[in-house]
């Protein structure tokens, strides 16, 4: 007979191990969006942005 922590052990450990894939997928997914943006040429006009932010930020833009 299973005790109650034993039960609980087991739930936690598959709850982890499908948290961890769902975090890897997530991990997966990001790098797949940066190199799609970096294929498709918009590394520039993400550091054109952000030189335009930063300069009104300071306000010389």
């Amino acid at each position: 007979m299973k005790t109650g922590a034993s039960l609980s052990a087991k739930f936690w450990k598959g709850w982890m191990h499908k948290l961890r894939l769902f975090q890897i997928l997530l991990i997966l997914a990001g790098i797949l969006a940066i190199v799609i943006g970096i294929w498709r040429d918009e590394v520039r006009t993400v550091f054109m942005k952000a030189i335009y932010i930063c300069l009104e930020c300071i306000g010389i833009g």
